[in-house]
């Protein structure tokens, strides 16, 4: 359904923040820019780019002969859609990235295709026609085999697809596309201003990867290389056959589900972020936490909290906390809830001891004071 709001994204990113966002990633180095010709014009799409390789005059001019101004990986400069994605990451463990869409009135960027990642489209400003088709190949990998063998399966025609539906977005909208279903995008009679979030999923083939990589920890066997000459030499392919079974069947033995599941985890739990989120501010004012100071995790912090025989600790991002086996309880409280009091934390220990501890969290990046009273 429309959402009849069209300044409902208006603290994402607006118009006017364009211009802001190209000079932040100006000086970064980083790819992130691309110009996208109409798939009519017979012009060439730009190669993906750094900001600073391409004057904003050229932009301009792109921009006004009906190209489409695109740019990777906005969260970078853009500190309200990281604080987007930080949110997002707290309920999906996904690598997760943003994309902006800069297309003038009655123009069009990429021709008829589908993503191999979902994606939540947001449009910010304008207004946008997207035509959606059924899939001719279900959930595609971004990975080269799986690429070579979509493309056996992709079809450009459009008149041989299956319409799904057809939307016109207008600011304030957002609608959810799964990977593999055909689209294109027209801006309607107004420029169009639009993000896509992409969502870079966790498969089971990662999963069983990820077992294979545990294994071969503990297995020097699984770390072998296979022979160099594998390629030139077809007689070596009975002996590889061989050697294939009988790993496969080590692996069955060796493999576990718990070491996977534990091993993703913890990756998942280094690899968050610390937010944009003004922690400095959050640092300056240690001293005023009290045993009633709201206290929240911060934006996109997932923890893991372990406990021994005498000690406990809590994991968040890079950093690690430990302490005595009696604040156990309160790193699992923290863990499963994100905002309370300082009092709020279950166990033994004193309010004193209880404000020493949400003060070390404070300073340690996992948790920062609470919007409210």
């Amino acid at each position: 359904m429309p959402r009849r709001d069209r300044g409902y994204y208006g603290g994402l990113l607006t118009l006017t923040d364009v211009d802001r966002c190209l000079l932040a990633a100006a000086d970064s180095g980083s790819k992130s820019l691309q110009v996208v010709a109409p798939p009519e014009s017979g012009r060439k799409n730009s190669e993906i780019i750094t900001a600073k390789e391409i004057s904003k005059d050229r932009l301009y001019d792109a921009y006004l002969s009906g190209d489409t101004i695109r740019m990777i990986g906005v969260e970078k400069y853009w500190p309200p859609l990281a604080l987007l994605l930080a949110s997002m990451q707290e309920v999906i463990a996904a690598k997760l990235g943003v994309n902006l869409f800069l297309t003038p009135a009655r123009s069009q960027a990429f021709p008829l295709h589908f993503d191999t990642v979902d994606v939540f489209v947001i449009q910010l400003a304008g207004s946008k026609k997207w035509t959606i088709w059924e899939p001719t190949y279900e959930q595609p990998l971004a990975i080269q085999l799986g690429e070579e063998h979509a493309a056996r399966h992709t079809e450009q025609d459009e008149s041989k697809l299956t319409p799904r539906e057809e939307i016109v977005l207008e600011a304030g909208d957002a609608f959810y596309m799964p990977r593999g279903f055909y689209h294109k995008a027209v801006a309607q009679d107004e420029l169009s201003l639009h993000l896509t979030i992409t969502i870079e999923s966790m498969y089971w083939l990662d999963f069983f990867r990820r077992a294979f990589e545990v294994a071969a920890i503990e297995d020097a066997e699984l770390r072998e290389a296979v022979p160099p000459r594998f390629v030139q030499d077809g007689r070596l392919h009975d002996g590889m056959a061989a050697t294939f079974s009988r790993l496969m069947a080590r692996f069955g033995e060796r493999i576990s589900f718990e070491a996977a599941y534990r091993s993703l985890i913890e990756e998942q739990v280094r690899m968050r972020y610390f937010p944009a989120d003004g922690h400095f501010a959050a640092l300056e004012s240690l001293h005023e936490i009290g045993p009633r100071t709201l206290l929240e995790r911060r934006r996109g912090m997932v923890c893991l909290v372990e406990t021994h025989a005498q000690t406990a600790s809590i994991r968040f991002g890079p950093n690690r906390v430990e302490g005595p086996l009696a604040v156990a309880p309160a790193f699992e409280f923290i863990r499963d809830n994100r905002m309370f009091r300082v009092t709020d934390l279950p166990g033994i220990l004193s309010p004193e001891s209880l404000v020493v501890l949400a003060r070390r969290l404070i300073r340690e990046g996992l948790l920062r004071p609470g919007d409210g009273e």
